[in-house]
């Protein structure tokens, strides 16, 4: 009788470790709105860069708790925020003594535009004797900064190209973003040089387990635009910028072809 229910005793805590060892862990994700990329749909977080994520984390038997704020607000909640990661978000070295850099998960191309007509510009010196709007990010601070050229900061929220058509300022300083040069703009306005190229990261609370790190590193292999998640971004009606990135960020394996510049039909 008391081996009978000794046994049962085992049996039950073995089938609790087993259901918890096998129970999906949430994660916090911390990462501000950013058309057309992460916004709220029906009231909820949502667009590619969430869903890819959700995606590739699956795998992982990780799931997603996702709150939307400004990077500012990010910056400051992670470090006393444990089990909680920010998506999206620059480099930091000084952040990199306190958060744990997970690694890149999407590219940033950083261009110079002006109306077409504008005066020819080169190089970044080039734009200091001109009005600048600069899309108010941590890189484009820090380029600028660098290079001594006043601006005025244009929230990444902002209808930044219509700002420059209406010449509020005589050169503007952005990411590339899907659809920027679509319709009227596009006949107006023209990129005049690319400036630089910066990634887009994880960073989690230093606290995580060593073992979810690696799980989130196995899944970030290609960041948010492994082959896996295509369909999410051709839904996302993002195709072409899809292909671009996979194209062009050195994150991507390149295949044979595609290294010698042969390029295989459309997907």
């Amino acid at each position: 009788m008391i081996r009978s229910r000794c046994l049962a005793i085992v049996a039950a805590a073995l089938t609790l470790f087993a259901a918890s060892a096998s129970a999906t862990q949430v994660l916090k994700i911390f990462v501000e709105p950013d058309p057309p990329f992460v916004l709220l749909r029906d009231g909820k977080p949502a667009g590619p860069y969430l869903e890819a994520l959700e995606a590739l984390l699956a795998k992982q038997d990780l799931s997603l708790q996702v709150s939307l704020m400004p990077h500012r607000r990010i910056s400051a909640m992670l470090p006393s925020s444990p089990g909680s990661c920010g998506l999206a978000i620059n480099f930091s070295p000084g952040e990199a003594e306190t958060l744990s850099f997970v690694g890149r998960v999407a590219p940033l191309k950083l261009s110079v535009y002006a109306l077409k007509g504008a005066p020819s510009v080169r190089n970044i010196e080039a734009l200091r004797p001109y009005r600048v709007g600069a899309v108010d990010m941590a890189d484009v601070r820090d380029l600028l900064g660098a290079a001594d050229i006043a601006y005025e900061p244009v929230s990444p929220s902002a209808q930044r190209v219509g700002m420059l058509q209406r010449k509020r300022f005589d050169y503007l300083i952005s990411d590339e973003r899907p659809g920027m040069l679509d319709g009227d703009s596009g006949s107006q306005v023209q990129r005049v040089f690319v400036l630089a190229r910066v990634d887009r990261w994880m960073a989690c609370h230093s606290g995580l387990p060593p073992a979810l790190l690696a799980a989130l590193r196995l899944a970030l292999q290609e960041g948010l635009f492994a082959e896996s998640v295509r369909p999410i971004w051709v839904r996302a009606g993002l195709r072409p910028y899809y292909q671009e990135v996979r194209s062009e960020w050195e994150l991507i394996p390149k295949s044979p072809a595609s290294a010698s510049g042969r390029t295989g039909p459309p997907r």
